[in-house]
């Protein structure tokens, strides 16, 4: 049995290794665990099917990219920075300095989520629902130089910001987020002893969408001092600087109401489609002493997520677009622009003349690969890759997320998980390690514990995904079920 383990992991390894690099940032822990119901359900519907949750209710569960500032200004953040956008203007370049970006190379991505009260039931043996609302924010960003991030965090009126210089090229910005309410089915196809074949599809609804944009090309930067400013005091000078901003709808107050309006924000529709096996039935023994925990030897796992775009059609939408030859960013620019996003920039600029904006945004479709494998009773070894399906981004809205693939140890039961996902995004120097917890109703999780507490390491990525949640649930009876 050992030696057939062996083999097993072996081919696996081989197997994901030759795949090509995924494309999607997971939430740490749950997605993978046999107990993740609603939030494994949100990677792959088809576990709904034959699931031992009778129903399960999610209460509220919030996650986002943070930095290690987060917790130093505690209490005077933005732990949802990119879902605050779209209605306010306060403190909001203060605020986002406290996220980061999961990844030190391309894309820039910063992300939140919001998963609102949520349930999922099960008819029958077979056939499982889920009905989930989740709000989801997005910033992310090519070709961003990690001088102009550095000048972002630390202001260009601190001795922590040095003086730089180089080359750029082209470069976009995007912010996004939309509310997102989705109805999902699973199916148990083939249920026996050493055979079970699950699959699933999810119905979604996108609304509330509003998004800004700025792209352009720069031929050089320079982080200089300021003439006869303050000791401190820097700039950013930009040459040839040609340009394109826009945003989908002015920034303002949230009203629900306004939130199905599409001369106000985006609409769209998306769909997920996922299947599940599970080979071997090699612990026998649980189903004799009434134990629920999952037999199997190998699952397999593959899903479509995401497939999908938004549409924007607001009347009040604006794109400017031009060229500069010289372009200076101080210091009050760059609060305005990181206060007010696009508006802002137009601000910046003095922009004059601005044409409506009619465009889709596509979804980051990704298709997921996982295998888990189960060592001894209840301890797993998962492998997980996801990669971008279909095309690279057409425009500055259709929305991407990094590449990664995950190697996460894991302990599971019906009250308790515990895992250690191993995570490997390319163009991070140093692998980033997380952990995740569930005990009882409350689940806690990183994606990069490693790189949030590290302070010395300068290839460290300072930022992780942080996630806590709350939820209730009930089992199947045992007996009833077999």
């Amino acid at each position: 049995m050992k030696k057939t383990l062996q083999t097993i992991i072996c081919f696996l390894l081989a197997a994901l290794a030759m795949a090509p690099s995924g494309l999607a940032q997971q939430v740490p822990g749950l997605g993978l665990s046999n107990y993740g119901g609603l939030y494994r359900s949100t990677v792959n519907p088809s576990v709904l099917g034959g699931s031992r949750y009778k129903w399960q209710v999610n209460l509220v569960t919030a996650g986002s990219t943070i930095n290690n500032r987060y917790f130093i200004f505690f209490g005077r953040n933005a732990f949802l920075y990119p879902q605050l956008v779209p209605h306010t203007t306060d403190e909001l370049y203060g605020r986002s300095r406290t996220m980061g970006s999961i990844t030190t190379g391309n894309p820039m991505y910063v992300a939140s989520e919001i998963r609102w009260p949520s349930a999922m039931w099960s008819v029958g043996k077979n056939h499982g629902f889920a009905f989930q609302v989740r709000s989801r924010g997005f910033v992310q960003g090519q070709n961003i130089p990690q001088d102009i991030r550095t000048l972002y965090y630390k202001r260009l009126d601190s001795p922590a910001t040095p003086l730089a210089s180089d080359t750029w090229g082209d470069f976009d910005l995007t912010q996004q987020s939309f509310t997102e309410a989705s109805l999902a089915y699973g199916l148990q196809l083939i249920n026996l002893r050493a055979h079970k074949l699950k699959v699933g599809a999810t119905l979604k609804r996108m609304f509330g969408a509003r998004a800004g944009y700025l792209r352009g090309a720069v031929d050089t930067y320079q982080i200089r001092s300021v003439a006869r400013g303050e000791a401190d005091e820097k700039e950013l000078v930009l040459t040839n600087f040609s340009y394109e901003a826009g945003y989908t709808y002015p920034t303002q107050k949230l009203a629900i109401g306004d939130f199905f309006k599409s001369n106000t924000y985006g609409s769209g529709w998306g769909y997920d489609l996922g299947a599940t096996y599970e080979l071997g039935s090699y612990w026998n023994r649980l189903e004799d002493d009434d134990d629920a925990r999952p037999g199997y030897l190998i699952r397999l796992s593959a899903s479509v997520t995401d497939l999908g775009m938004i549409r924007y059609r607001s009347t009040e939408s604006r794109v400017v677009s031009g060229n500069l030859s010289r372009f200076v960013i101080q210091q009050n620019d760059l609060e305005i622009l990181g206060n007010e996003g696009a508006d802002g920039f137009m601000q910046v600029i003095n922009a004059q003349n601005a044409v409506p904006m009619n465009q889709e945004a596509q979804l980051a479709t990704a298709v997921h690969l996982e295998a888990d494998v189960q060592l001894v009773k209840s301890f797993f070894i998962n492998l997980s890759q996801t990669k971008r399906y279909g095309d690279p981004p057409q425009n500055a809205l259709d929305m991407t997320q990094p590449d990664l693939f995950t190697i996460t140890p894991r302990f599971e039961n019906e009250d308790s998980d515990f895992s250690l996902p191993l995570t490997f995004i390319e163009g991070n120097k140093r692998v980033s390690m997380g952990a995740m917890a569930r005990f009882g109703p409350i689940q806690v999780g990183f994606s990069n514990l490693n790189g949030l507490l590290n302070r010395k390491d300068p290839d460290a990525n300072r930022a992780t995904f942080m996630y806590v949640g709350f939820s209730v649930w009930r089992f199947k009876d045992r007996m009833q079920d077999k």
